[in-house]
């Protein structure tokens, strides 16, 4: 009898885990702007899909709920792949996705540190970085390494490559002084300005830069959430991470860090389901109302 109620639990266990890890939600936040934009403007935020399939139909039904949120454009906050060190390697998951946003949408791609390690290791992993980087550019994505993009809405969009020795498992690292301005430039403060960059751990740094939005994942929410606690554990084996899911605001620059899309290495979300975001920047006086009668 007793071995009866044990494997009754361990199956509602694995029944639970599954539908947990399984999926995905839409989150959608509302930013409010005095800057002189045309909007309101809604775009899509995907980040940390890892090369998944996350709807195990080849990112079929991912790709169908971003086009039903209608976006004006997608950002890409990293991790889109992961870097692998064998000799055998393929990301088909990952641009297969990306040819089908392509299609629809205006795409702005920024780095994680999977796409940075085949950047900063070219010897390690010969070829990989610029095999990523001309797939993306054929697709018509503008892959922005350290770079920015002006839209006619009156946004402009950077993609800041966090080193790869600032995402170092268990140490505490910073930031080199001045690297933002030194990389990026100066902002530019008519226009509405998001910055892609990939680890959240450096909000004070990119509070002190000045941009309206910071965009930005890697944590994957802290794999397993406790409700009412936050995330458990980042990939750098830091316990309870400060920046784990959500927004966070400083100033007058919000930042929205991402739970990710998919999963790498322990395919297991608790309480911590994948998600699409979706963000609504509205200048003030507006609504969401008026994203949808655009």
């Amino acid at each position: 009898m007793v071995w009866i109620v044990v494997a009754a639990i361990v199956l509602i266990l694995i029944i639970f885990v599954y539908k947990e890890s399984s999926g995905f939600n839409i989150v959608e936040y509302n930013l409010y702007t005095g800057k002189d934009i045309k909007g309101p403007v809604r775009f899509v935020m995907l980040s940390d899909l890892h090369d998944t399939d996350v709807t195990h139909d080849g990112n079929a039904r991912l790709l169908e709920a971003i086009k039903g949120l209608e976006p004006e454009f997608v950002v890409l906050a990293g991790d889109m792949i992961t870097s692998y060190s064998g000799d055998s390697y393929g990301h088909d998951k990952a641009f297969g996705l990306l040819k089908g946003l392509a299609e629809s949408f205006s795409v702005y791609y920024g780095l994680g540190n999977h796409e940075q390690r085949y950047k900063a290791e070219p010897e390690r992993f010969p070829g990989r970085f610029s095999h990523i980087e001309e797939y993306v550019k054929e697709l018509g994505i503008t892959f922005l390494d350290d770079d920015h993009a002006d839209m006619e809405c009156g946004i402009r969009i950077y993609g800041f490559d966090v080193p790869i020795d600032n995402y170092r498992r268990v140490v505490h690292t910073e930031l080199p002084d001045g690297i933002l301005p030194d990389t990026l430039g100066r902002l530019d403060d008519d226009r509405y300005n998001i910055v892609i960059a990939h680890n959240p751990d450096f909000f004070e740094d990119y509070v002190s830069y000045g941009p309206d939005l910071v965009l930005a994942g890697h944590l994957h929410g802290g794999v397993i959430a406790i409700p009412g606690i936050g995330g458990i554990i980042s990939p750098q084996l830091k316990p309870f991470p400060k920046y784990d899911f959500g927004t966070f605001t400083k100033n007058d620059t919000t930042m929205i860090v991402s739970r990710g899309i998919g999963w790498h290495s322990i395919p297991i979300r608790i309480f911590n389901k994948a998600e699409i975001v979706a963000v609504n920047i509205l200048p003030q006086g507006e609504t969401v109302t008026d994203v949808d009668k655009r």
